[in-house]
């Protein structure tokens, strides 16, 4: 999932160098901020499964 993220950020990197369509810079940014969210929200609530 992080390579993923990753790789939406650079697209809407190189779509703002490219000078893109501001309605495709902005949704490629909302869609890796979606996942990031997801992702963080997955991390917090999952289980360490730690023993001591």
């Amino acid at each position: 999932m992080d390579i993923i993220i990753l790789f939406v950020l650079l697209v809407t990197a190189f779509a703002i160098w490219r000078e893109a369509h501001r309605g495709l810079v902005l949704g490629l940014w909302l869609v890796a901020l979606v996942l990031m969210i997801g992702l963080f929200r997955y991390h917090v609530t999952s289980s360490l499964g730690l023993s001591f």
